[in-house]
């Protein structure tokens, strides 16, 4: 890779990253600890400024707790999202900020945007997706978990993140609709970090969204507690992506292992 973008981060597990922008670390969709795809903890966290949580069901949130004492970081969220999560936490309203669609605060070594999205079409009426959801033992464990629940299923942040060298790493999840691309094409990521898919018809699709909003590096996420990591899929994903952009870097990423980029 010749170019140098400044940027350095460590895939935790599924949609969690650790992200060093200067003196300022993000974490992403801290689900860590209880991923059965892989023995890395929360506390292999080395520091947590932000949280940004794309939306909040159980599979992405289970570690906040813990970074918020370990941490004290603030949590950016969608703005349904932010009441519920405050009264789970029980923490102060003021580290929670409601992050509405294309709503961008520069913390000095990073600029972060809340970009719209939609959450993957699973295919259940909510009702049944409703039950699915709290039949899962979390859940059940914790009723503030479970509470989070419906919100999780309508409401989704994709993220973009802009450093001072104008470098912008995309942190985006969603089904690859023409709405989405329209919207993350205007934005020309360097860097995009993009949920993997399991058939290949959808991890063609997912490498044509990624050739067509213009991302020079590309990093696969996403369900690795769900036996999906798979070498071949992250092989498919990779010659699908280089065929529509050859001069593009695919990097598949180790759980635990820092990617300087």
């Amino acid at each position: 890779m010749e170019k140098k973008y400044g940027v350095s981060l460590k895939w935790l597990a599924v949609t969690s990253f650790e992200m060093r922008f200067g003196n300022t670390t993000v974490v992403t969709d801290p689900y860590i600890t209880e991923c059965v795809g892989t023995d890395v903890t929360w506390e292999n966290v080395d520091n947590c400024d932000i949280i940004c949580l794309g939306h909040a069901h159980w599979d992405h949130i289970t570690d906040i707790p813990r970074l918020m004492d370990k941490f004290n970081p603030i949590v950016l969220c969608g703005d349904q999202t932010a009441m519920p999560l405050v009264d789970w936490l029980d923490c102060s309203p003021t580290v929670v900020y409601p992050m509405y669609p294309d709503n961008e605060l520069d913390f000095g070594d990073v600029k972060i945007k809340a970009l719209y999205g939609r959450h993957t079409n699973l295919g259940y009426k909510f009702s049944e997706l409703r039950k699915r959801l709290d039949a899962n033992p979390l859940c059940q464990a914790d009723p503030g978990m479970a509470a989070l629940q419906p919100v999780g299923s309508f409401e989704y942040r994709n993220f973009l993140f802009t450093t001072p060298n104008g470098t912008k790493i995309l942190l985006w999840g969603n089904d690859p609709t023409v709405a989405q691309m329209n919207l993350c094409k205007a934005l020309q990521p360097d860097i995009a970090i993009i949920q993997r898919s399991t058939s290949p018809e959808a991890i063609a699709k997912k490498a044509e969204f990624a050739a067509a909003i213009g991302c020079k590096v590309l990093i696969p996420h996403h369900h690795d507690f769900r036996a999906v990591d798979d070498p071949a899929i992250v092989e498919q994903f990779k010659q699908e992506f280089l065929a529509r952009v050859p001069d593009g870097v695919f990097i598949a990423p180790e759980h635990g292992k820092w990617i300087d980029l």
